[in-house]
């Protein structure tokens, strides 16, 4: 099973029933964040689990929310938070979703204005790797994730054509990077430095060593 959870940020609604539309094919479940579930319903795709204490639609909104989802998945299907809470709507719904141990979590609608928002997803992600559950947020431009230790990208199958490697937390002890235009043994990838923006690949096939944590993004521009 796959995890699609959309959240309340920015959303590409052609993109988000392409992704739907593709990990449909196998087995999906569907978490939605506060306005996230606007989206979801807006697309077509069925909720599995609403989560959100929904400070972000209007009553008459929830209330569409709230019989829409209930209707097709069942009462159990809503879960309302209080505002005042110690985790956000996303970080709540990360945990959740990671507590279904699926195969992959792919987060929408998590990039935007709330810069905030997105610094807190993108933490969530070192979380998931912890718990030996691939996840990524993807918006129309970007795949993030955060990795460790060694991982490939092939020119068949990268999300964007510059990869970047930023630090998570502190400096980052690259042990290689191989296949990219700028090829690197042995560095240490410093946190307040642009010593990992903007590579590329230069052969069909790149690998990645890392010793530490670091935030990989895939960008299309």
């Amino acid at each position: 099973m796959k995890c699609l959870i959309i959240a309340g940020g920015s959303i590409d609604f052609d993109q988000l029933k392409s992704i739907y539309k593709k990990i449909s094919d196998s087995s999906v479940y569907v978490i939605t964040c506060d306005r996230g579930t606007m989206y979801a319903l807006e697309a077509g795709i069925p909720v599995d689990k609403a989560i959100g204490d929904f400070d972000s639609v209007s009553k008459e909104e929830y209330e569409d929310i709230r019989v829409k989802v209930i209707s097709d998945s069942g009462e159990e299907a809503i879960e309302k938070l209080i505002p005042e809470k110690d985790d956000t709507d996303s970080e709540h719904a990360i945990r959740y979703a990671i507590s279904l141990r699926p195969e992959e979590i792919i987060i929408m609608g998590a990039t935007g204005s709330r810069l905030d928002h997105t610094f807190s997803v993108i933490n969530m992600l070192k979380l998931c790797f912890e718990q030996n559950v691939p996840a990524c947020i993807l918006d129309k431009n970007n795949r993030i994730r955060v990795l460790k230790g060694e991982f490939v990208f092939e020119k068949k199958n990268i999300y964007g054509k510059y990869i970047s490697l930023i630090p998570y937390g502190e400096d980052a002890f690259i042990e290689s990077i191989s296949g990219f235009k700028y090829e690197i043994e042995n560095t240490l990838l410093p946190k307040a430095a642009g010593l990992g923006v903007s590579n590329e690949l230069s052969q069909e096939k790149g690998v990645i060593k890392t010793r530490d944590y670091v935030i990989v993004f895939e960008s299309k521009d």
